[in-house]
C-alpha cells in the first residue's frame, strides 16, 4: 500500500509541475483534445527516454522537459519541450536539430515547419511537434500549439552576433548554427574537434555556404572573459594551419575558410571585419 501511494505521490507531483513549471497547452487549449500522456524529466532522467540522443541537450545547458501525447481533431500528435538555462542555448539546440524546413527557418523566423514536425525556439524553450499523419490539418494544428506555447512564454529572441548581422549575410542568415561544447562540434563540425582540444572557453557560431567560386566557412568563435590568452594563440594557430584566415573582432576570433583560394578568403574577412566595425 505504500509503495501505491508513494508512486501516486510521484505522478501527481510531477503532474503539478508540467502543470506549473512548463508552459505546455491543457485539455482546455485544444477543445475536445485528449491528452494520453504526460510527463517530466529532470536531471538526469532524460536518459531514460532517449538514451545517447540526450547527451547534446545537457552539453548545451538542459533544465527540465515536458513530453506530451495527445489527440486533437482526430490528428495525433507527440509534444517534446526543453527548457534550456538560456535563449542562446534555444536557439542553439534548435539550429543542429532542424531539418528540411517547408517554411520558416532558426534565425529568420525562428520556426521551422514541415510534413511530420514543427520546431520551435521561444525564450529558454526549444519544442519539437511531430504529428502522425503529415496531412494540412496536422500542420495547421501544430501552428496553432506552437503559438500557445509561445504565448506563455517571453517570446524572446536571441541577437546574433554582429558579424553575422551583415546584409551580405541576409539570404542565408538561416544557415547559421550555434554550436556548444565537443557533442555539438563533433555533430555538427566534426573536422573542427582537432583545433578545440584543450579550448574549454569557446560557443562557437557556425556558417557554410556556396559562392560562385565554391563553398566558403565562417566561423566565429566567442573567446568569453575567461579566454586565456595561449589557448587563442594555440586555436588560432591551428586555423590557419588548417588554411583558414583569422582576425579577431570584439572579443571573437573570426576564421574563414573559401574554395576559392586564401586570397579570395582574405578579401572576405577584410570585407567582413571593415562592415562590422
Amino acid at each position: 500500500m505504500k509503495l501505491s501511494i508513494t508512486t501516486l505521490f510521484i505522478c501527481l507531483y510531477s503532474l503539478c509541475l508540467i502543470a506549473n513549471d512548463m508552459p505546455v497547452p491543457h485539455a482546455t487549449d485544444m477543445p475536445g483534445s485528449e491528452i494520453t500522456r504526460e510527463e517530466i524529466y529532470i536531471g538526469g532522467e532524460l536518459w531514460g527516454l532517449i538514451n545517447g540522443g540526450a547527451d547534446i541537450f545537457y552539453e548545451y545547458g538542459l533544465e527540465r522537459m515536458a513530453l506530451q501525447e495527445f489527440t486533437w481533431q482526430d490528428e495525433e500528435f507527440r509534444l517534446e519541450l526543453y527548457r534550456m538555462d538560456s535563449p542562446a542555448a534555444a536557439f542553439g539546440i534548435f539550429s543542429v536539430s532542424m531539418h528540411g524546413c517547408d517554411e520558416g527557418g532558426p534565425a529568420g523566423t525562428g520556426d521551422c515547419l514541415n510534413k511530420y514536425q514543427y520546431q520551435l525556439y521561444t525564450g529558454n524553450y526549444y519544442l519539437s511537434l511531430i504529428n502522425y499523419s503529415g496531412s494540412t490539418r496536422a500542420r495547421k494544428l501544430s501552428l496553432e500549439i506552437g503559438n500557445l506555447i509561445a504565448s506563455a512564454t517571453s517570446n524572446s529572441r536571441i541577437e546574433l552576433p554582429r558579424l553575422l548581422r551583415l546584409d551580405m549575410f541576409s539570404e542565408i542568415i538561416d544557415e547559421v548554427k550555434f554550436i556548444k561544447g565537443l557533442l555539438g562540434l563533433q555533430n555538427v563540425l566534426p573536422n573542427a574537434v582537432p583545433f578545440y582540444e584543450g579550448v574549454d572557453f569557446y560557443n562557437l557560431w557556425f556558417l557554410k555556404f556556396q559562392e560562385a567560386g565554391g563553398e566558403v566557412e565562417i566561423m566565429l568563435t566567442e573567446q568569453g572573459d575567461t579566454g586565456d590568452r595561449h589557448m587563442t594563440d594555440t586555436l588560432i594557430t591551428r586555423l590557419v594551419k588548417a588554411g583558414y584566415v583569422t582576425g579577431t573582432a570584439n572579443k571573437h576570433i573570426l576564421a574563414v575558410k573559401s574554395a576559392a583560394g586564401r586570397k579570395h578568403g582574405e578579401k572576405l574577412i577584410k570585407r567582413i571585419l571593415a562592415s562590422g566595425n
